[in-house]
């Protein structure tokens, strides 16, 4: 059983990995979305067409893509209290208590964002600004659709679901320890 909770712990690390690399390069799209736009607003007067909604949606990107592994390593913020809380069976006991509690909620916040992707593809919603490339657009559709960035939103929230279900688990395995990685060791 150990042995497999590490080759998934392994697999999970080399995901957020990866997403986290992701998450870079999205970041990086949107400060050269900022430079050309400040640039042709200031020195040109032709600002980037939908410059400013192509830098909210690559928001949505970044920290979306961010949250998985945000929390599956236990990067997201703590305000350490109470530190008698931390160790031994107690802490280990509230670590599953805040873990089952942080999945439950990450699923129904999922599963909300899951039901307005829906909608939003029922009512054929676009981006007010944002234009579909010329070779993909047809008569009815130039802008591009709402629910591609809507769905891109629940899997991801529903992938962190996952992951704090799985450090769940592995919290569970170790009786004694808590979620909180000891960085005086």
């Amino acid at each position: 059983m150990t042995l497999f909770l590490n080759i998934i712990e392994r697999l999970a690390l080399g995901v957020s990995r990866f997403i986290s690399s992701m998450a870079a390069i999205v970041l990086f799209w949107i400060v050269a979305i900022t430079c050309i736009n400040v640039i042709g607003r200031y020195f040109f007067n032709a600002p980037l067409y939908a410059g400013e909604e192509l830098v909210k949606v690559s928001m949505a990107g970044v920290i979306f893509l961010s949250l998985p592994a945000l929390f599956f390593r236990n990067e997201h913020i703590v305000v350490d209290l109470f530190p008698v809380f931390q160790r031994g069976y107690l802490g280990w006991i509230l670590s599953l208590v805040f873990l089952g509690i942080a999945a439950y909620c990450l699923w129904i916040i999922a599963d909300k964002t899951m039901f307005y992707a829906n909608r939003s593809w029922e009512d054929k919603d676009t981006y007010e600004y944002i234009l579909v490339p010329s070779f993909l657009s047809s008569e009815e559709n130039q802008f591009v659709p709402k629910y591609i960035v809507d769905y891109f939103i629940a899997i991801s929230v529903f992938f962190t679901s996952l992951l704090v279900c799985l450090r769940l688990i592995i919290v569970a395995s170790k009786p004694g320890s808590s979620a909180e990685i000891n960085e005086e060791a």
